[in-house]
C-alpha cells in the first residue's frame, strides 16, 4: 500500500539554472524502509527536504512534478497545512543535530513544544509523553537530560533527542538524513536499532538516506541509486547488492575499502609515549583538595615506526582526539611523549616550536580548518613563510602549485578559496597544507567520516601513496573499523581513556581478545 508517491519531479537553481533533481519518480509503502544512496552533491538532501517542502524559495525552484500524501500534492498545499503534518505525520531527521537544536533553549523547552503544538497542553501528558518517548530512545537519566542545553550532551545524545522530536508523535512517515555520520560504529548500531524497533512497532515508514552502503544494505528493503539528481537504478536492497546493472552501483559497491596499505614498515621508532595521561578540571574550587577532575587519558602507551600507520579505534570520548592533541603538544599532560629521540617533556614551549615542522594534523572537518577569509595559496604558505620569512613570492607559487599536483588537483585552484570547493577537495587541500611542511609525522583525525565512499576510498588512496612516496608515518584515528583496516599495519584500541588492546591488524580482525573489541568489529559488518 502506497503511503507516498512523487511523480517526474524536478528541481533546478535559482542562481545559476542547474538541475539538481531530474525526473525524479519513487513510491514509498507502508511500514517500509526505503534507501537513498549516491554520492555526495547527487540530490539526496534535496529530496527529503523537497518532501516536507523545506527549501528556501528563494535559492531553490520546483520546475515540474507532484508529491503526493494523503491524496494530498504537498507541492500545492498551504503552509497552515504543511505545518500541521511536518513532525506529526511526515518528520525529519537532520544529519547534524548540534545544529537542528536549539542552542539557547533546553531539552525540556525543544520537547515540549513538539507536544503542546500537535498533541495536547496538558501538563501531566505532556511529561509522560516526554518520559516515555526519552526512555524508549534510550536514555534514562530523564531529569538530567531534559534539563540539559545541547551542548551538554554528546553527539549521540543529541542524535537520540533529535530521534525524540521526530518520534513523539509517531509520525507515519520517517526521514533520516545521514542520522549515524558523525557516530562511532556502536552507536550506530544502536541508532538504527531504535528507528527499527519503533519501525515496527507503529507500522512506520521510513526513509534512510546515507552514503555508508554497510547501513543501506542491513537496514533497508529497497534502495534508489542517485547520481547528479537522476535515479540511474532502483530495486530490492538484495538484488541490487548481489547484481547491480549500471557501472556507477558497481562502483559505489566496490568503492567500499579493500586493504590497500602494502609497504611494510622499519622498526626505527619515530614516536613513543609512556604513561601519558591529560585530565581535565571538573570544578574550580580555590583549595586544591576540592578540585575534582575527568580523567581523559590514563596510561597511554604506543609506538609509531617511520614508515607505518597505527590506526586508533574507539567509540565516541574514549580519548582519541585528547591523544592526537597530546602529541600535537595542544593539551597539558603528564608523562613522555618522545619524538624522534627528543623528550618533549624536557622540553620548554620555545624548543619543542622548533620541531613543529615534523609533525601535522589533518582535521575531521577542512571547512572549519580551513580558514575562509584566506586563498588555498595563502593557506599552504602559511606554514612555509613560518619557518622561513625570507622565502620569495615565485618559489612560494611553485611550490604550492607542486603540492596540489601531489595531492591530485590542478595548480589553477591556487587563487580559489575554501568554499570554492567539494567536502573531497578540501580534505586534499588539508592534506596538502600538512605535507607542505615535510613532515615526519602526520595525524589524521577522522580525516573520512564525513564524505562518501567513492571520495573516501581516492582520499585513502593518496594517503598510502603519499606514505610509500616519502616513507611518512601516520596516526590514523578514526571509529570506523572498515577503514582502519584498509591503511593501517597495527591497531590501538581505547576504551574509557585507556588501551584495551593493541596487535597487528590482520591479527586484531581474525582473533580479538577483548569483548569490546569483538563488539566494535561486529558493530562495523567485519563479520
Amino acid at each position: 500500500m502506497k503511503i507516498l508517491e512523487i511523480k517526474n519531479l524536478s528541481l533546478r537553481s535559482k542562481k545559476n539554472k542547474t538541475l539538481l533533481l531530474k525526473n525524479v519518480n519513487l513510491t514509498l509503502n507502508k511500514g517500509e524502509v526505503l534507501g537513498i544512496a549516491g554520492e555526495s552533491g547527487s540530490g539526496k538532501t534535496l529530496m527529503g527536504l523537497t518532501i516536507t517542502k523545506l527549501l528556501d524559495p528563494a535559492i531553490f525552484e520546483i520546475l515540474s512534478g507532484e508529491i503526493i500524501y494523503d491524496d494530498n500534492d504537498i507541492l500545492k498545499c498551504s503552509e497552515d497545512y504543511l505545518r500541521s503534518i511536518r513532525t506529526k505525520k511526515i518528520s525529519m531527521v537532520f544529519q547534524e543535530p548540534m545544529l537542528s537544536l536549539n542552542p539557547v533553549q533546553t531539552i525540556k523547552t525543544q520537547l515540549y513544544e513538539v507536544i503542546k503544538l500537535h498533541i495536547t497542553k496538558n501538563q501531566n501528558d505532556i511529561e509522560h509523553l516526554s518520559k516515555n518517548i526519552i526512555t524508549q530512545i534510550g536514555l534514562y537519566d530523564f531529569d538530567k537530560i531534559l534539563s540539559s542545553y545541547p551542548h551538554m550532551l554528546s553527539g549521540g545524545q543529541r542524535q537520540r533527542i533529535m530521534m525524540a522530536i521526530a518520534l513523539v508523535c509517531k509520525p507515519d512517515i520517517l526521514i533520516a538524513d545521514e542520522p549515524t555520520t558523525a557516530l562511532d560504529v556502536t552507536l550506530q548500531l544502536q541508532i538504527l536499532d531504535l528507528l527499527k524497533d519503533f519501525k515496527i512497532k507503529n507500522n512506520m515508514s521510513m526513509i534512510l538516506v546515507s552514503h555508508d552502503l554497510d547501513l543501506i544494505k542491513n537496514y533497508t528493503d529497497r534502495i534508489i541509486i542517485l547520481k547528479n539528481g537522476l535515479i540511474i537504478e532502483e530495486g530490492i536492497t538484495e538484488n541490487i547488492f548481489e547484481n547491480p546493472v549500471t557501472d556507477y552501483t558497481k562502483q559505489l559497491i566496490s568503492s567500499t575499502p579493500d586493504r590497500i596499505v602494502t609497504a611494510k614498515a622499519s622498526d626505527i621508532k619515530i614516536l613513543e609515549t609512556n604513561n601519558l595521561s591529560c585530565r581535565f578540571p571538573l570544578n574550580n574550587s580555590f583549595f586544591l583538595k576540592n578540585r575534582k577532575y575527568f580523567s581523559a587519558l590514563s596510561d597511554i602507551k604506543i609506538y609509531i615506526n617511520e614508515g607505518e600507520t597505527i590506526g586508533i579505534v574507539g567509540e565516541s570520548g574514549s580519548g582519541k582526539t585528547t591523544l592526537a592533541m597530546a602529541i600535537m603538544q595542544l593539551l597539558d599532560y603528564s608523562g613522555q611523549i618522545i619524538f624522534n629521540e627528543k623528550d618533549f617533556s624536557q622540553l620548554s614551549n620555545k624548543d619543542i616550536r622548533k620541531y613543529r615542522d615534523n609533525f601535522q594534523i589533518v582535521f575531521q572537518d577542512p571547512f572549519s580548518s580551513l580558514s575562509p577569509r584566506m586563498n588555498i595559496l595563502e593557506i599552504l604558505s602559511e606554514g612555509l613563510l613560518a619557518f622561513n620569512k625570507t622565502i620569495q613570492h615565485e618559489e612560494l607559487v611553485e611550490i604550492c602549485s607542486s603540492l596540489l599536483s601531489e595531492v591530485g588537483l590542478a595548480n589553477d585552484m591556487l587563487f580559489r578559496y575554501p568554499h570554492q570547493f567539494s567536502g573531497g577537495q578540501r580534505q586534499r587541500i588539508a592534506i596538502a597544507r600538512a605535507l607542505s611542511m615535510k613532515p615526519k609525522l602526520i595525524i589524521f583525525d577522522e580525516p573520512t567520516s564525513a564524505l562518501d565512499v567513492i571520495v573516501q576510498k581516492n582520499i585513502l588512496e593518496l594517503i598510502v601513496s603519499l606514505q610509500e612516496k616519502y616513507s611518512l608515518s601516520y596516526c590514523f584515528i578514526s571509529h570506523d573499523l572498515k577503514v582502519i583496516k584498509s591503511i593501517s599495519h597495527r591497531i590501538y584500541v581505547i576504551k574509557d581513556s585507556r588501551i584495551v588492546e593493541t596487535n597487528s591488524t590482520e591479527n586484531i580482525l581474525k582473533n580479538p581478545q577483548n569483548d569490546y573489541t569483538k563488539n566494535l568489529i561486529k558493530s562495523s559488518f567485519l563479520n
